[in-house]
């Protein structure tokens, strides 16, 4: 069945649907080697290319793939100077291969902080994402500090989120071990990304040496898979997820042919399986 072009593009994470009108306009987009026009309708038998590179729709990965990966605390999500000798391998080298797609962040945590990160292969529902964790979606921390926090000042902490400019809610705290001055909290949050806790926590007069995202809306933290791994959701997963951003749950899809447990680099990676056993305490 025939759609639209930029939805058929943004569908299989080429990009969003606006970036691929605006390469549409500017003449980047091809149809069986004629350019492309907004609003084209095209079906699975067309050529349809991107500044020349063609878009193989017939082979491309299954649309609504998403990937959970447990991001180390630093690791970069793309590899600066690509070919640089002794660089450390980036998130995007560790996932695998998703022939005629690409895989997209959903909310991405910053380089310094570490902890669940979500790749899907559909645009919808990156954009729906986005908007979702910048309104109402909760989101789950795990923030180990130096010293022990009177329960005064932690009892303190959502009023001081309140009225944080960005202001974020804070709707729960829970103290989750720890040794010797380390100590761990875990934070339920809404609209809260890492550095908004980092640089609420730094004003409250604690030092903060480790900030882990451990839930992100109705997909948590898998302690099975170790730092650098990553798995596919199971459709129960993927399917709440889509519920959670506000879109139609889409149905069973088949895995990526790479293995989830493969933490190489590079198009060859050997099929291994995650082990057990993520340790926080590093």
């Amino acid at each position: 069945m025939a759609e639209r072009l930029q939805k058929v593009l943004a569908a299989a994470g080429v990009g969003s649907r606006r970036e691929v009108e605006s390469w549409i306009r500017a003449g980047r987009v091809t149809v069986n080697e004629r350019p492309a026009a907004i609003g084209q309708r095209v079906g699975a038998d067309e050529r349809i290319a991107v500044d020349g590179r063609r878009i193989r729709l017939e082979r491309a990965a299954p649309a609504q793939l998403v990937l959970i990966y447990h991001r180390p605390p630093g690791e970069a999500l793309r590899t600066a100077g690509a070919g640089a000798d002794g660089a450390a391998a980036s998130t995007y080298e560790r996932l695998p291969g998703v022939r005629g797609r690409r895989w997209l962040p959903l909310s991405p945590l910053a380089p310094s902080d570490g902890g669940l990160e979500l790749f899907t292969t559909d645009g919808t529902l990156r954009a729906a994402a986005s908007r979702a964790a910048a309104a109402t979606l909760p989101s789950s921390y795990a923030v180990r500090v130096n010293g022990e926090p009177s329960a005064e000042l932690i009892s303190g902490l959502a009023a001081a989120a309140a009225a944080a400019e960005p202001s974020f809610v804070i709707e729960a705290v829970r103290a989750a071990g720890g040794e010797g001055r380390n100590r761990w909290f875990e934070f339920d949050t809404r609209r809260a990304r890492g550095r908004d806790l980092r640089e609420l926590l730094l004003a409250a007069g604690l030092e903060v040496s480790r900030i882990l995202r451990i839930r992100f809306g109705p997909i948590t933290m898998d302690r099975a898979i170790s730092r650098g791994r990553h798995r596919e959701l199971a459709p129960e997963e993927r399917a709440a997820l889509y519920t959670a951003v506000g879109l139609p749950a889409p149905g069973a899809r088949p895995r990526p042919r790479a293995s989830a447990g493969s933490r190489s680099a590079g198009p060859s990676r050997p099929r291994s399986r995650a082990r057990a056993g993520t340790d926080r305490s590093r």
